[in-house]
């Protein structure tokens, strides 16, 4: 509708276009002087014949029921006008309430549209009403609504000219061939945003919004538009061979020629392209029904919104909500964590909490702003990756937790490596639960080579014996980085590069933090090394890296002694990581997909060999989700992220 023609207008615009050359200047304003000048052409006979009197004649023959009805869609439209700003602020996790948000984004629209400047106008009115996301935050909404309805009303205006035929000044297959590749450009890049969203820019990966966010915008836009554009169309006299759709089409098309003559509430170019696009109506008949919708969606709008302003904000709007709301914190990498953190790795039942020292993945916390669990936005998904860092954590509190901040997000929350206590709870609530993995483990305290089930493991440290390999455990603050980024580089370039999301990748800042050991030749050259994860209650495998030439056993022999050295250390479970669960071609498709990235990613069937040769206790573990399609936008996303070695969402 053409109140966003004044919040697509950039802040400054009249400043920076004074500082231009006057040929850029010229340049810039071409298109604009064009356009308005074939809308003047177009209707010039029209306008040049106009008579006051019918016009103030029409307004004064417009029913009671008209009016009554241009109101109610008025209100249909600032309704979706406001949850805009509901769409953004969930999924900017500002903690802002969808009242509070709606209620804001109505009134900077109302104001904005009447004042000019639409964006900095609209971002001083959030900042109003909204003080607790600052200048800078009011901006960055401002901006982000006016682009989402940008490009929802451009792709809506394409479907109007595919679906009505106008009376344009281009032959309607140039019409039909131009609008046609807008819609199939941006339904290609929604499907890439899915299958692919690395195929974007780093940075544009990182803010790109789920299809569902997409869909909700795109529906809003439709809602609002739609709704504003009745309004005129209730105003109407009944004009024989005229419906709605004729209208609607006209409207989006007028509503266009405001944007791009960036005019205050687009007058001018809006009403030039209305007389233009609707022929078969008097002029001063429509007119009148422009008069009469700005009174509507104008003028009342705007001193609703003026008193709105003058009240300022509400009390519990003025800030954004506090720690007794669930959250979700993204964690920059080793060694910047905080204190409360590097507490909750120590205590977690496994140590695997140690990914969250790679600055991959995210802590949602609980109401009272506790650590719950360590999530990674991506994607369509909001992926919870393994138990609840804390020990006592309900399962349910942790479902409802992980739902509650998905869904605030436009995202479907996934369990992703769940042991089996979370997984029968979500299997409980109805979730679509499968086994995705198998972790071996074993208690390091009563380790011993001896037995036959760990016949195959004595025979491979013989050979590293004999091939006179030691090993020893390495003084975190003296580690050989050099020699040991050498040989991940190495790794990696063979293997199609690090993984990533749950997987043990290169990450020299948190090797701090970790237990590192390393087997040299009898040269003292660096063969290769193992990192392991630790607290108090768990050591887990975490990183395996060798030289290309390493003798056999090396790997059996850096293991064995990890385990002895937690063993010794009183740790009561070693955990040799996951291995996935074979494909099966009873799998659903998205999760045989899952099941087939991670057993290429891993090499699944060399690990699983190589782990049961320690003859350890082996515990499935599971993925879940609330439904198949949520299950298989979560493996999707999942299997993605792990095969690229990405920050996930980024």
């Amino acid at each position: 509708m053409d109140n966003k023609i004044i919040t697509a207008s950039r802040p400054g615009v009249t400043a920076a276009a004074a500082a231009l050359p006057p040929g850029r200047l010229a340049a810039r304003q071409a298109l604009p002087i064009a356009v308005i000048t074939a809308l003047l052409w177009l209707g010039w006979d029209r306008l040049a014949g106009l008579d006051t009197g019918a016009i103030a004649q029409a307004l004064g023959a417009m029913t009671a029921v008209q009016w009554l009805s241009g109101l109610a869609f008025t209100g249909v439209s600032f309704w979706a006008v406001g949850h805009y700003d509901a769409v953004v602020h969930r999924l900017s996790g500002t903690g802002i309430g969808p009242r509070a948000a709606v209620e804001t984004g109505a009134t900077a629209i109302a104001v904005a549209q009447t004042i000019g400047m639409g964006t900095l106008t609209g971002a001083l009115v959030r900042w109003r009403l909204l003080p607790g996301l600052g200048l800078a935050g009011a901006m960055r909404l401002s901006v982000a609504v006016s682009l989402s309805f940008l490009t929802a009303w451009a792709v809506l205006a394409a479907l109007a000219l595919i679906a009505v035929p106008l009376p344009l000044p281009v032959a309607r297959p140039l019409v039909l061939f131009g609008a046609g590749t807008l819609v199939a450009a941006a339904a290609a890049l929604a499907l890439v945003s899915l299958i692919r969203p690395g195929a974007f820019p780093a940075a544009a990966t990182r803010h790109l919004p789920s299809l569902r966010a997409m869909a909700t915008v795109l529906g809003l836009t439709a809602l609002d538009t739609f709704a504003a554009g009745t309004v005129l169309w209730v105003l109407l006299p009944d004009t024989p061979g005229l419906g709605a759709p004729q209208v609607l089409a006209a409207y989006l098309l007028a509503l266009g020629a405001g944007l791009v003559l960036t005019t205050p509430g687009g007058i001018g170019p809006f009403e030039a392209a209305l007389l233009a696009l609707l022929p078969d109506i008097g002029s001063e008949p429509l007119l009148a029904a422009v008069i009469a919708y700005r009174a509507l969606y104008y003028a009342l709008p705007a001193m609703i919104g003026g008193l709105v302003l003058i009240r300022g904000p509400r009390r519990a709007a003025a800030r954004p909500a506090g720690p007794t709301s669930p959250a979700l914190v993204p964690l920059p990498a080793a060694p910047h964590l905080p204190p409360l953190v590097d507490a909750t790795i120590d205590r977690a039942p496994r140590a695997e909490a140690a990914l969250l020292r790679h600055g991959r993945l995210s802590l949602a916390t609980e109401r009272g702003g506790r650590p719950i669990a360590m999530v990674a936005p991506t994607g369509q998904s909001l992926a919870m990756l393994s138990d609840p860092l804390s020990p006592d954590a309900d399962p349910a509190e942790t479902l409802s937790i992980l739902a509650a901040l998905a869904r605030d997000r436009m995202r479907v929350p996934v369990l992703y490596k769940a042991g089996a206590r979370l997984a029968a709870t979500a299997r409980a609530r109805g979730w679509r639960v499968s086994a995705i993995a198998r972790e071996a483990w074993l208690d390091p305290r009563g380790f011993t080579a001896e037995g036959s089930a760990r016949s195959g493991l004595r025979r491979k440290l013989r050979k590293a014996e004999a091939a006179g390999i030691t090993v020893a455990k390495a003084d975190p603050q003296a580690l050989p980085l050099a020699e040991m980024a050498e040989i991940a580089a190495a790794w990696a370039a063979a293997h199609g590069g690090e993984r990533g999301f749950s997987m043990g990748t290169w990450a020299p800042d948190t090797l701090p933090w970790a237990r590192v050991y390393l087997a040299r030749d009898p040269g003292n050259r660096l063969l290769g090394f193992v990192t392991v994860h630790a607290n108090t209650r768990e050591h887990t495998l975490d990183l395996m890296r060798a030289r290309a030439d390493a003798p056999d056993g090396l790997m059996y022999l850096l293991l064995a002694h990890a385990i002895e050295t937690a063993g010794a250390a009183g740790v009561p479970r070693f955990s040799f990581a996951a291995v996935p669960v074979p494909p099966s071609a009873a799998d659903p498709a998205p999760l045989r997909f899952l099941r087939d990235r991670l057993e290429t990613a891993s090499g699944g069937a060399g690990l699983r060999q190589f782990k049961q040769a320690f003859a350890p206790h082996w515990e499935t573990l599971y993925i879940a989700a609330p439904g198949l399609p949520a299950l298989a936008a979560g493996a999707l996303d999942i299997a993605r992220e792990i095969a690229t070695g990405r920050p996930p969402g980024g």
